[in-house]
């Protein structure tokens, strides 16, 4: 999950801040030292992908408590250079201003539980794709992040963004932040719902967000947020205007376009919530081996009887080799062992491996010879709890030129053991949606109202100032004097730069 579908760059905002942001920072430190240790074999350009079966978050895995702590793991973990780079920019941008106006402790309950949300709507919206798509790893703290950016929306929508595009040439431009993540927001909802977010994961995105404007009925405080106001009031000469000073929340139209966005994920809530989302069953697998002397964690899913399919699609090797050769053997599925428990000791066996290399199609045999296994199959055939001990072979292709320079593949064979233990579970991924689709709906309810209703009490800086208007904008000073008049003033306050 990356802050990607973004309109332009934001270069920053001009909210300065009084206290260091310790908790953002500490954030950051964090993400950065994990990223160092998870890409470290990857010479820190991406991570490794052990590191994304170990930590990623999939919905399919929701049901077994044990991987719970992948909704946690998952926030830290960040598939590239880039990934990190995007990310942890955006978080100091936006999180240390919530930062100062919650206080460090209820913006890390509000960065954590924007996190978990996120994972909870990804997982409620995971109807809009494949079942395939409950079986693949999310990793990033882009859920996290967005609900600072949500609360952003509610405390400072006043303040301004300096835009940035730099391709196909450089373009800078002042936008109000609440314009800016409104255009986020919606980009993220639209992308989601029209299918076009490619591997990004936008439903994520906007749980984050829908969390960060909710949470901030819970945690934020009114006492914090009035310092905050007063203090914003010391930045203009206020004693020049005769009139009262009162920070607005979100304009109008704001609200209705942000109502909009809340009620159409409202919909696909209770669409998903009602059960007419039907993604259907699945079997869900937690492996442990060691190969090799080191040792792995892994997972997989499967529809029945698509196992072939599931198992294409694993993308550490030695988990595929594994499945693969288990498979073959007919000892991961085998609907004839339904309701069985069987034990093997020391069986050879020859498996069928289909190598397939661009218009090349070969099945080859390798030969596998079986230690022990012991396992117990479910009503439907599929091993429910399996472990053994393997030898089997591992086909490397090493392509060369022939006669007439065709190409010509050379196979080679490895030999490679496993120590492994396998168990599944049957998830009704109906159920797993339709709850989390009720808990996105509150989370999304509780955003709406508190955007209709309560906004103005949790603007720091609101979208309208009432208030010196006329002095706040460059264009509209009418006389030289009179911007003179202002510069002066302005630089005798500058505890905090807040501009309208």
């Amino acid at each position: 999950m990356a802050l990607k579908l973004s309109f332009g760059m934001p270069i920053g905002h001009t909210s300065g801040y009084i206290k260091r942001p310790i908790v953002t920072l500490a954030i950051i430190i964090l993400n950065v030292a994990v990223y160092a240790i998870t890409s470290f074999e990857n010479i820190f350009a991406e991570v490794g992908e052990y590191w994304v079966r170990v930590g990623g978050f999939a919905p399919l895995l929701i049901p077994n408590f044990s991987e719970w702590y992948r909704i946690f793991t998952s926030m830290f973990l960040h598939a590239d250079i880039f990934h990190i780079l995007f990310n942890m920019y955006f978080l100091y941008l936006f999180g240390r201003a919530v930062e100062e106006a919650l206080g460090g402790l209820r913006f890390l309950a509000l960065y954590l539980v924007s996190g978990i949300t996120a994972s909870i709507f990804h997982t409620a919206f995971g109807f809009m794709g494949t079942w395939l798509d409950y079986t693949i790893p999310a990793i990033g703290a882009s859920g996290a992040i967005s609900g600072a950016l949500g609360a952003y929306l509610i405390l400072y929508p006043g303040t301004s963004l300096i835009m940035g595009w730099f391709f196909p040439f450089p373009l800078f431009f002042r936008m109000k932040a609440a314009y800016y993540l409104l255009l986020w927001f919606a980009a993220q909802v639209f992308y989601g719902y029209a299918r076009a977010a490619g591997g990004t994961a936008v439903f994520a995105h906007a749980g984050g967000f829908v969390a960060g404007i909710a949470m901030l009925a819970l945690i934020a405080q009114k006492e914090r947020l009035d310092y905050f106001r007063k203090i914003t009031r010391l930045t203009p000469p206020y004693y020049l205007v005769f009139m009262p000073i009162k920070a607005q929340g979100l304009t109008r139209s704001t609200k209705i376009i942000v109502a909009i966005l809340l009620a159409s994920l409202l919909a696909g809530e209770a669409y998903a919530t009602v059960g007419l989302a039907n993604p259907g069953i699945a079997k869900s697998a937690a492996l442990h081996y060691v190969s090799g002397n080191t040792t792995f964690m892994d997972y997989f899913g499967v529809q029945l009887p698509n196992v072939k399919e599931a198992i294409e699609a694993s993308s550490l090797d030695t988990t595929r080799i594994l499945l693969n050769r288990i498979y073959a053997a007919g000892l991961l599925y085998d609907e004839v062992k339904a309701g069985r428990e069987i034990t093997i000791m020391n069986k050879a066996f020859r498996v069928p491996v289909e190598i397939e290399l661009g218009a090349f199609s070969k099945i080859v045999y390798v030969n596998m010879t079986v230690k022990s296994f012991e396992g117990l199959y479910d009503d439907e055939g599929f091993l429910s709890y399996g472990e053994g001990d393997i030898t089997t072979q591992i086909v490397k292709i090493q392509v060369t030129y022939g006669p007439n320079n065709r190409l010509y593949p050379i196979l080679d064979y490895e030999p490679i053991t496993y120590a492994f233990r396998i168990s599944s579970q049957t998830t009704n991924l109906t159920n797993v949606t339709q709850y989390s689709a009720l808990i996105s709906l509150v989370f999304t309810a509780a955003a709406l109202a508190l955007t209709i209703s309560k906004d103005k009490d949790f603007a720091v800086v609101g979208e309208e100032q009432n208030h010196f208007r006329e002095f706040l904008a460059f264009h509209e000073l009418k006389r030289p004097f009179i911007m003179c008049f202002f510069l002066f003033f302005r630089s005798l306050f500058p505890v905090l730069r807040l501009e309208w």
